[in-house]
């Protein structure tokens, strides 16, 4: 998180030497203020001028140096002092941040120079940049979009970049280009989701930290906050999570399809919308961790093209706008055979889970609670490899827990609290021996809490209140209570229909959920 230093909105300055390089005042011949020139000295040494037009002469062309340099000095210090006011410049919540007019050398030897004579001189950098343009040039029309000003920067830098990188210039180009639209595209832009969180007359922040981005190009693998690269000084990972992003997260990132692997933009208040905003991820085919949760993405469903990343191993869309009818995204799911992690919380889907997602034969983790989901939980038995499945807060799954849970051998974490289910607890549920929490609660169970839970020996949490359970709490379960067993929670309806003791039971009924 930024600090409250009142400068934390100005680009960062440190790397760029230009104060110290133009600061030449030290090295000018400058008189001492207390001292004056006589020019009526009389010196009898032969090597010194006696007569008085050759001492006038020298007087005068002693003042006119001094003059000179003095003109010099004031130039100097009004050039630097322009400068200096440039580059320490707020942000002022203006839509891009602008661009510096000198080269970044990493050496503190920069020139200044316009836009147009750089780009001029960089006729080959233009070609590429052109080449690789999303909207076929058509986006540099406009002089203020985040292409063009990404443009603009790119050809401000003196190529080859001297990096040490093992890169070609195209790819050092293509790389610095999708890098300086991501920042002109995300930092300080207005938004209807920005005016939602900020208010409409409140300066956008900008990122929380942008460290070395737009600083220096020869220091991107380095020094740059939230870029990680590989041996030949390509990007890998942009993770950008809780860093005060705006706008639109650009689709040039694509771009990077050849060695980027993770993007985590989590926490953020990016608005990316519809085809155009999601299905440039599709083209991202080495990507392996894509985390979107508590964002706007927004779509309606799940994007088809993200079924394109067979080898995403992680993915979380949890909180942000995805919505509707996720049923039919089946054949997108199908194709992730390598996802092991998926978190979709907090989204409004109104419907079931499609089958080829809950038979990933990879899928370790399935975070779905409070999604809107409906139907039952026979897809439950189908998720032979499930580690920790959470179905919370999801009234719409109704029926009965199937006994085919039973088979489950890995399932360690299993909670569907606040559901619609109803019917008996299986009693073959005592046969999980490896789970270790378990939360059934706020639901419409029925019947005696099986006994046969007394063999489930590394349970640690077994929430089980607000139900309409009864009979006694088992003897087998109560003897796995701590300090005898590692069971350390255990909730049930206590105060009304189920016989516990406080030495066995921790909670009971409404208490549980203080």
């Amino acid at each position: 998180m930024a600090s409250a230093d009142e400068d934390w909105l100005k680009f960062s300055n440190e790397s760029n030497p230009s104060e110290t390089a133009n600061n030449t005042d030290n090295d000018l011949p400058l008189p001492q203020g207390d001292q004056e020139i006589d020019c009526n000295y009389d010196n009898n040494n032969d090597n010194t001028p006696t007569k008085k037009g050759g001492i006038r002469k020298l007087c005068i062309g002693l003042v006119i140096l001094v003059v000179v340099i003095g003109a010099a000095v004031g130039v100097s210090f009004g050039v630097l002092s322009s400068r200096n006011e440039q580059q320490n410049s707020t942000i002022n919540g203006s839509t891009n941040p602008s661009i510096s007019t000198s080269a970044s050398t990493g050496t503190g030897t920069g020139t200044d120079t316009t836009t147009s004579v750089n780009e001029e001189s960089n006729k080959e950098i233009a070609v590429i940049i052109n080449g690789i343009a999303r909207f076929n040039g058509n986006e540099f029309a406009d002089p203020d979009s985040y292409q063009s000003l990404a443009k603009k920067w790119v050809l401000l830098q003196n190529f080859p970049i001297q990096d040490g990188s093992r890169m070609t210039t195209e790819q050092q180009t293509s790389q610095l280009y999708v890098l300086a639209c991501i920042f002109y595209a995300t930092f300080a832009v207005r938004s209807l989701w920005t005016d939602l969180h900020y208010g409409t007359d409140v300066d956008i922040p900008g990122w929380f930290s942008y460290r070395g981005w737009l600083d220096s190009s020869e220091d991107v693998c380095s020094n740059w906050h939230g870029l990680t690269c590989n041996e030949s000084g390509r990007i890998t990972k942009i993770e950008l999570d809780t860093n005060g992003l705006t706008g639109s997260f650009p689709q040039e990132t694509a771009l990077l399809y050849e060695t980027l692997i993770t993007i985590d933009l989590y926490n953020n208040i990016v608005h990316n919308v519809g085809d155009l905003g999601n299905s440039w991820m599709g083209e991202l085919t080495n990507l392996e961790y894509l985390y979107l949760g508590t964002t706007s993405f927004e779509y309606e469903g799940f994007p088809s093209d993200l079924g394109k990343l067979t080898s995403l191993k992680e993915l979380d869309f949890s909180y942000s706008l995805y919505f509707g009818d996720i049923s039919q995204a089946g054949p997108a799911f199908g194709n992730l055979s390598n996802l092991k992690y998926l978190v979709m919380d907090g989204n409004a889907y109104n419907s079931s889970l499609p089958s080829e997602l809950v038979q990933l034969p990879e899928l370790e983790y399935l975070y779905a609670g409070y999604s809107f989901l409906e139907g039952g939980l026979d897809f439950v038995s189908s998720m032979t490899n499930i580690y920790e499945l959470w179905l919370d807060d999801n009234p719409g799954l109704k029926g009965t827990i199937p006994e085919g849970i039973s088979n489950l051998g890995k399932l360690a974490s299993f909670s569907a609290s606040n559901c619609g289910l109803t019917g008996t607890i299986p009693s073959e549920m005592g046969l999980m021996t490896d789970m270790i929490q378990l939360w059934l609660n706020d639901n419409d169970l029925v019947g005696d809490i099986p006994s046969d839970f007394g063999n489930l020996v590394t349970m640690k949490i077994m929430k089980l209140e607000n139900n309409q359970l009864v009979g006694e709490m088992p003897s087998d379960i109560c003897a796995r209570r701590r300090p005898f067993g590692r069971l350390e929670e255990l909730g049930a309806d206590c105060d009304t229909t189920i016989t516990c003791t406080d030495e066995c039971c921790t909670c009971c009924g409404a208490e549980c959920t203080v």
